[in-house]
């Protein structure tokens, strides 16, 4: 199953709540779509039982890595980031495998 392409966010109070707990805002995590930046985002398959079928890493205009696990929308290119934060170096290490 190839990834989907992820052309916009859609953001409420709720997952720009979530993004706070983890010292983010909505704008690093749009900016992760701004591949002029720092390169393209990617996309792993998320871990089971976990929300989000997707987990989409990508850098921010500071050069921060983030973290943001996804579930799709109505739309089939804007998806719903569920929350976001710094990256870990386990998700690192998975995006390498991928």
């Amino acid at each position: 199953m190839s990834s989907p392409v992820v052309e916009g966010f859609l953001f409420d109070e709720v997952n720009e709540e979530k993004f706070s707990m983890h010292g983010l805002s909505y704008r690093p995590v749009l900016q992760i779509l701004d591949g002029e930046c720092h390169g393209e985002y990617h996309m792993v398959r998320n871990r089971r039982r976990r929300r989000g079928l997707y987990l989409l890493i990508g850098r921010d205009h500071g050069g921060q890595r983030i973290a943001v696990p996804i579930e799709p929308t109505h739309d089939p290119t804007v998806w719903r980031p569920i929350t976001a934060w710094p990256c870990k170096q386990s998700e690192l290490r998975q995006l390498e495998r991928e």
